[in-house]
């Protein structure tokens, strides 16, 4: 697997988050996703209503970690209620792309970081993470064992 070196701009993001422990990310993330989709509608000014994000911070000190499930919009007009807004500034990422069964992933991941790993390029770990989801893959949508799954995956780079 090989990356590409993107720059991401700034990006305003508005949506729903969830914080806990990996095997609590397992069980509730799909809810997060079910939840989010049924109230997407609520968020204004909107860029592209067919790309959400999961964006993802991890304390490695306590093993929690944050999940946002967003939009980017063009401004903060209105934020929804029980919904966060913030800005991620512009940035370089590598990106990847995943393609198949979201059971698979775990393989992708390590393939990215063994590429990340024999490469020039140094991970920037307190930055977010960032997947993307357009209408290739929709989760709690689409059947996760779908071999044409696909979704792009955004590493942070220093």
């Amino acid at each position: 697997m090989e990356g590409t070196i993107v720059h991401v701009p700034q990006k305003h993001l508005i949506g729903l988050s969830f914080s806990g422990s990996f095997p609590m990310l397992v069980e509730y993330m799909p809810k997060l996703w079910e939840t989010f989709l049924k109230r997407q509608d609520e968020i204004p000014l909107v860029i592209s209503p067919d790309v959400r994000y999961d964006i993802s911070a991890e304390n490695r000190t306590y093993q929690m970690y944050t999940e946002y499930i967003v939009v980017e919009v063009e401004r903060f007009e209105h934020i929804p209620e029980g919904m966060v807004g913030f800005t991620i500034p512009a940035k370089t990422y590598a990106r990847f792309t995943h393609t198949g069964p979201i059971e698979q992933v775990q393989n992708t991941y390590h393939s990215l970081f063994g590429w990340l790993n024999g490469s020039d390029h140094q991970v920037d770990e307190h930055a977010l993470r960032m997947e993307r989801y357009d209408q290739r893959y929709v989760p709690s949508v689409h059947e996760s064992a779908w071999v044409e799954n696909a979704y792009e995956i955004l590493i942070p780079l220093r």
